[in-house]
């Protein structure tokens, strides 16, 4: 090979390389959606649902900046040993706050993780929780140890941080087996 070859050669692998990178750079994220299974558990705001071993009711999501969820999330965050966020969500998103009570109605000690909660918008889109707050006995269990006594009820606020836009049609519990999904309206 001479040397105007290689220089050819180096020439077309720098525009596939910049081609590449720009498509990459261009494209949009890929949507996460959750699809619940066919055998999930469903229930209306208001309503309880369980898998047998926990049982869910979604009584109602609201926006953080509301004066009524950002004063309970101000009072039960101000005691959390867990952490500290503040209801200021990044620029153009904000945050929605799931108030939902939960109960184990299994009767013995059972495992447990916000980290379950899905948010699911109008499009379908999926958001996964960021964080919850819930009195100092329910986050000692709940939130810290992540597994619920045999007695535990307690409501648990969980936060999620989406797009300013966003519309949630429901909210699943993955954790379940199966699947516990609640409509918001």
């Amino acid at each position: 090979m001479n040397a105007k070859q290689g220089a050819a050669l180096a020439i077309v692998g720098s525009l596939i390389v910049i081609a590449l990178a720009a498509s990459f750079l261009s494209a949009s994220p890929a949507k996460v959606t959750y699809n619940a299974p066919a055998l999930a558990v469903h229930a209306s705001l208001g309503e309880t649902a369980s898998d047998g071993t926990i049982a869910l009711r979604l009584n109602g999501i609201s926006d953080a900046s509301d004066p009524a969820t950002s004063s309970v999330w101000i009072k039960f965050n101000n005691g959390s040993v867990v952490y500290d966020l503040s209801l200021t969500p990044p620029p153009a998103s904000r945050y929605l706050v799931a108030n939902v009570t939960v109960t184990n109605v299994h009767h013995t000690k059972i495992p447990f993780d916000y980290g379950d909660f899905v948010l699911i918008a109008r499009d379908g889109t999926a958001y996964y929780a960021n964080y919850a707050v819930c009195n100092k006995g329910c986050s000692a269990q709940a939130l810290q140890n992540s597994a619920l006594n045999e007695t535990f009820a307690s409501d648990v606020y969980v936060l999620f941080s989406v797009p300013t836009a966003t519309q949630p049609v429901q909210i699943a519990y993955t954790g379940a087996n199966p699947p516990i999904v609640l409509s918001s309206t």
